[in-house]
């Protein structure tokens, strides 16, 4: 009987670890929710639980993992709805309103990302506001940049648009410099790539 529970425990551990992996992800044009991006196959999905602060639609791929890079797919984000999810019911995420200028839109992300890397120690702005192409949509590109008190610094690039009164975001964070420098081209490529279906 002890043996049975054994290779029954080990059966579901095996279960449990196949949905924590990384999945590949290209090469080729991928659709995440609305969206459609060029990808060059470099890029690994991240399982759903080890980003429970996605939107359900919402994707996270990373190069060499959720620690040093990561680039954040956030489609159709809805009028009056946030970026991402929060663990806590209490807990004031900031939230898209349909109106917004380019320039809260960028507020809007630098304040989201706050609430990604964790309150407290964590001071992220934004810069660089410069108009972007995404196919027929005109929208916009900026810089990031994040200090964590007790991690290492980010640096980071996002793009967006808004179509149909709903907000379209691709954002790249990574440890900085060196996985900064590594995969920007990379991740600007993605970002610049992205289209509605």
């Amino acid at each position: 009987m002890p043996r049975r529970i054994l290779l029954l425990s080990l059966a579901l551990l095996a279960l449990g670890g196949c949905s924590m992996r990384y999945s590949l992800v290209g090469p080729g044009p991928v659709r995440v929710g609305g969206l459609t991006l060029e990808v060059d196959g470099q890029w690994n999905r991240a399982a759903s639980l080890k980003t429970p602060y996605m939107r359900k639609d919402a994707e996270v791929w990373t190069r060499d993992g959720l620690l040093l890079d990561r680039l954040m797919i956030i489609p159709a984000v809805p009028d009056g709805e946030a970026l991402f999810r929060s663990k806590e019911k209490d807990a004031a995420l900031p939230v898209f309103h349909k109106g917004m200028l380019p320039n809260e839109v960028m507020e809007l992300v630098e304040s989201s990302i706050v609430k990604v890397l964790g309150e407290g120690d964590v001071a992220v702005s934004t810069s660089g506001l410069r108009p972007q192409r995404f196919g027929e949509h005109r929208g916009g590109l900026f810089e990031i940049h994040a200090e964590l008190g007790d991690g290492p610094n980010y640096s980071g690039v996002a793009g967006g648009f808004v179509d149909n009164d709903q907000l379209y975001l691709v954002i790249f964070i990574a440890a900085e410099p060196y996985y900064f420098d590594k995969h920007r081209a990379a991740a600007e490529a993605v970002i610049g790539s992205a289209r509605l279906l």
